[in-house]
């Protein structure tokens, strides 16, 4: 069964994309990213989904306030991997668990590993995935280091029919870091800060031709 985006996700781009499908979201900083990854996570927590997001920008503490704010489901399954090696996560024991750094790709491989057994152990088989954001891991790896562990990254979110939602900042890297790591995922969604103001978001990728620019706000 699809996995439904929601309306933060406008519907000329996309309004269901299929299980195990892997999603680049690329836009400057401060175009909402994130905010756009936890509404999907949320439109899922709604309907039964759960929720995994792997931070290496901001703490556990904070994102989990973020996505509460957004998806206040009690029952909700949500589990947040911390690889900032933030304090504060002290009162979340079992829903965060932390990696000493974004460098640590093995660390959240073997937390990502782990979660999906406690999602089966919970008769959870319906995940939705927030990786915030790879531009953050690129400042302690080299591509290529990167581009091995999101191969087996990506590889475990489509065996399991999961999707996958993995942010980036173009404007931060060399056109060749872009290239390289678009092939790695079934599309993208690009969001764009025009001059006049507000943000526009379009899709490639997903087996059809680019959409339009369509407003986000």
């Amino acid at each position: 069964m699809s996995y439904q985006l929601g309306d933060t996700v406008p519907a000329p781009l996309a309004d269901s994309v299929g299980p195990g499908t892997n999603i680049l979201v690329s836009g400057p900083a401060m175009s909402g990213k994130r905010a756009l990854m936890l509404e999907v996570l949320g439109h899922g927590a709604r309907q039964g989904d759960g929720s995994v997001v792997v931070t290496a920008n901001d703490g556990g503490a904070q994102i989990y306030r973020e996505y509460r704010e957004i998806a206040p489901v009690d029952e909700a399954y949500v589990r947040i991997i911390d690889s900032i090696g933030s304090t504060g996560n002290g009162d979340l024991e079992g829903i965060v668990e932390s990696v000493s750094s974004p460098g640590d790709l093995t660390g959240i491989g073997i937390e990502f590993s782990q979660i999906s057994k406690d999602a089966a152990g919970n008769g959870v088989d319906r995940i939705r995935v927030a990786f915030d954001s790879l531009s953050a891991l690129l400042m302690y790896v080299d591509l290529e280091r990167l581009f091995r562990f999101l191969h087996v990254f990506t590889r475990q979110i489509q065996s399991k029919d999961w999707i996958g939602m993995f942010a980036i900042d173009p404007d931060s890297h060399e056109p060749k870091v872009i290239n390289t790591l678009n092939q790695l995922f079934d599309g993208v969604f690009e969001i764009r800060v025009p001059d006049d103001g507000g943000r526009e978001i379009r899709a490639r990728g997903f087996g059809n031709p680019p959409t339009e620019w369509v407003p986000l706000d």
